[in-house]
């Protein structure tokens, strides 16, 4: 898994900018397919990929490195009905792993030439969560799906949550006034996806709650989204993402380990787009510091705002002790540090220093790429 790349496509160049390592896809094999036996065969849901990611983190001693960590890969030939590339970002519990995700996704695919994206999310919450909606929809089905087909009872009886996946007619209209997972969250699940949704709006994402999104019941957990393409309902669905900690306990371990990834399609649209391939990645000479909640959604904004203009740095945006990510910037000898500070993030500006003189100047945001370009300080 930790195997060096040699060459580079457009969408793994992209996903470095928001700090995801291009790697290797870990290769899925017969025992992450077995562990995952019960957890559906949807294209959307590739459990035995993610179980395969859980493994390699076993094996590997991923524990050992600092967290959270992000990754990203293209899937093998043999696993792209599950998508084209994953991306996944481990080892945090915070709704700032979701808005990763979600910004580094819309980012990739506008880079293959997608403007019209939209993203519907939902949430299904914790275990506990799960189980109470899992009791609310048995009753609904019992209640108003008395006269549905006896194939179609059998799917439900399966899985459930297969009321939303089934494109009949019967099944269409009948998930269309199903309870909402939302109003079965547990507490801690409520208090989860607020955060979430909070970093999302800050980020000026769109979105659209959608109670039909609920995942895999065995091995999906809090949230759901998914990036569509508003214009051709041919491709409409580009991306799918959520948690998967869950699955840490199907390797034997009592404590879950904070996972979430996505899988982004492959589509023609993107095929039409001349594929680029980059021999080094861009080596970034501005490390970002961030402090605090408001400085946190800022940095994500601001990663966007230099990717377009074709500006890498370092950062550490999981991370909220300063001490850890000066330490980093100084093992990693970047000449200029970028800080974003509560005052920074009130005000929209950024402290540029340099590590060596320590000279700085305070610039506010929108005029950032320009300064960058021509810095002398």
């Amino acid at each position: 898994m930790n195997k060096q790349l040699d060459k580079f496509d457009r969408a793994l160049v992209v996903a470095t900018y928001f700090g995801f390592l291009p790697i290797t896809a870990p290769k899925v094999t017969k025992r992450d397919i077995e562990l995952t036996k019960d957890c559906g065969n949807h294209p959307h849901y590739d459990a035995a990929d993610k179980a395969s990611v859980v493994r390699t983190y076993l094996e590997e001693n991923f524990a050992s490195r600092p967290h959270p960590f992000a990754l990203a890969y293209e899937k093998h030939a043999s696993r792209k009905k599950f998508g084209n590339y994953a991306l996944h970002f481990i080892g945090s519990s915070s709704g700032i792993a979701e808005a990763t995700l979600i910004r580094t996704t819309l980012s990739i695919l506008s880079e293959e030439g997608f403007k019209n994206l939209s993203v519907d999310i939902n949430c299904i919450g914790d275990r506990e969560s799960i189980n109470t909606y899992e009791r609310e929809l048995t009753s609904y089905i019992r209640k108003f799906g008395a006269n549905m087909s006896e194939e179609w009872k059998q799917r439900t009886k399966e899985d459930v949550f297969n009321l939303f996946k089934l494109e009949t007619p019967e099944a269409l209209r009948l998930a269309e006034t199903a309870p909402s997972s939302i109003n079965s969250l547990s507490l801690p699940s409520r208090i989860y996806f607020k955060e979430v949704l909070e970093y999302i709006e800050a980020l000026g994402i769109g979105f659209r709650l959608t109670p039909m999104l609920v995942g895999e019941k065995n091995h999906a957990s809090h949230t759901i989204f998914a990036v569509r393409n508003s214009e051709n309902e041919r491709m409409n669905t580009l991306a799918i993402g959520y948690r998967y900690s869950r699955l840490s306990r199907f390797f034997g371990l009592r404590k879950e380990i904070p996972m979430a990834g996505v899988s982004i399609f492959s589509t023609p649209l993107g095929a039409t787009i001349k594929k680029r391939v980059y021999k080094i990645l861009p080596k970034p000479k501005f490390y970002l510091v961030q402090m605090g909640r408001e400085a946190k959604i800022k940095t994500l904004t601001l990663i966007e705002l230099l990717r377009n203009h074709r500006i890498p740095l370092h950062h550490f945006i999981g991370k909220d002790k300063i001490t850890v990510q000066l330490s980093n910037a100084e093992n990693l000898r970047v000449p200029y540090l970028i800080i974003i500070g509560q005052k920074e993030a009130l005000d929209d500006t950024a402290t540029i220093r340099n590590t060596i003189t320590r000279a700085q100047d305070t610039i506010k945001i929108v005029d950032l790429p320009h300064y960058l370009k021509n810095i002398t300080l």
